[in-house]
């Protein structure tokens, strides 16, 4: 009886896990959507612009066009780091030299830690920062190679990186510039799911 029970219980967990990781994407986006709120954040208008390039598998490179800004208020506040929730809306193209290229939309919400302790004396409001993210993109074309496709439109976009912000002692204008680790998958809502990495380098300009 006991063996019995004990084969049921992880045929159910089989099972179970499966969807729980399929869902962990959509509730961090969810969750930081929830941060927005206006209980906890004030809406403003998009401030800046990003460019990035990015190399990824199967000779697949993309450029995008990021449009976005930064809460004012932290989410954290300590004595040397800050956390802030910046919001990012997303126009790509990727060039896939073994199919059709691709058109990519979306958004993400990007958790930024900040050290403003290391502040640089010399170059205004400077410091260092890691980021990381889990986003939602839509794709015009969901094919790689003539034997391998992502499956779905919809993907997710888990992204981790660092960089560094600075600002222009003359202009005052906020500049930033970091390198990101990007993976793309639909969380098997659909198979085959191979999912495609991205290295990302961008520069960013406030205005």
């Amino acid at each position: 009886m006991l063996f019995r029970i004990s084969l049921m219980a992880q045929a159910t967990d089989h099972r179970v896990a499966p969807r729980i990781a399929r869902f962990t994407p959509l509730a961090v986006l969810l969750a930081a959507l929830a941060l927005t709120s206006p209980a906890t954040a004030q809406f403003v208008f998009p401030s800046d612009l990003t460019w990035a390039v990015s190399a990824g598998r199967h000779l697949v490179n993309k450029v995008e066009l990021n449009i976005g800004w930064t809460q004012q208020r932290p989410l954290w506040q300590g004595e040397d780091w800050h956390l802030r929730l910046r919001h990012e809306f997303v126009l790509g193209r990727w060039h896939v030299p073994a199919a059709q290229d691709i058109t990519e939309v979306g958004y993400s919400p990007v958790f930024r830690l900040e050290n403003v302790s290391a502040e640089d004396t010399s170059v205004p409001h400077a410091f260092f920062f890691i980021e990381g993210s889990v986003g939602a993109r839509l794709l015009s074309h969901t094919r790689l190679t003539p034997n391998l496709t992502l499956s779905t439109a919809f993907q997710f976009a888990d992204m981790a990186g660092a960089g560094v912000q600075w600002e222009d002692p003359d202009s005052g204008a906020v500049q930033t510039l970091g390198l990101r680790l990007q993976h793309q998958s639909n969380a098997d809502i659909k198979k085959p799911n191979p999912g495609i990495n991205f290295v990302t380098v961008y520069y960013r300009f406030a205005f």
